[in-house]
């Protein structure tokens, strides 16, 4: 049976976990989560009985603009969006590095 996660940092980057543990991950609804799903914010992995699951090393700029929501009081387009720039710019941080080391070399 599945663990009720509540904190973030209790994830494994090579775990899956299932729609509901996504919901209280990330403080949403399962109709929200849903939502997500639908916008293409969110893609699970595979299903198992009838069960979403997700990798949780997918979960990570979501869970931050959840928080976000939370503090800021944004609607759930703003965490779609805000989930997408937070992915863009972990990934030009990524190139940064990798040019840097480069020419270091």
């Amino acid at each position: 049976m599945a663990q009720t996660i509540r904190n973030p940092d209790s994830v494994e980057p090579l775990d899956h976990i299932s729609t509901r543990e996504v919901a209280n991950l990330c403080g949403l609804s399962l109709e929200e989560v849903q939502d997500l799903i639908d916008y293409g914010a969110l893609q699970y992995a595979f299903i198992q009985e009838g069960e979403r699951y997700f990798a949780c090393a997918a979960l990570s700029t979501l869970v931050i603009a959840c928080k976000q929501r939370r503090d800021y009081d944004l609607d759930l387009f703003s965490v779609v969006l805000l989930a997408q720039y937070l992915e863009d710019i972990a990934a030009l941080q990524a190139q940064v590095r990798r040019y840097q080391l480069m020419f270091l070399q």
